[in-house]
């Protein structure tokens, strides 16, 4: 599973992420670059990208959307992540 599909999982889940905990949980080196990448994948599944600022000033990502499980999610969005990266 790759990191883009990791992040895609938990943001799917209800969660949101900065970037401390994206490059620790995930190694996520830039995840401003990662949810660009991502973003056309779960706009495509229902979901839109919200940025908010957290407690400590730092921006957080997170989805809106359709209710999504963990196995929703996993084979539709790896497929599509899939195709669009190698165009």
């Amino acid at each position: 599973m790759t990191k883009q599909d990791r992040v895609i999982n938990y943001l799917t889940k209800g969660k949101t992420l900065s970037q401390d905990s994206a490059a620790s949980m995930f190694d996520v080196g830039n995840l401003r670059a990662t949810i660009s990448d991502i973003k056309p994948v779960l706009q495509s599944k229902g979901f839109s990208i919200t940025r908010t600022v957290g407690r400590n000033g730092e921006t957080r990502y997170g989805v809106t959307g359709q209710t999504a499980t963990k196995k929703t999610c996993r084979k539709t969005c790896s497929t599509t992540l899939s195709s669009s990266s190698k165009r």
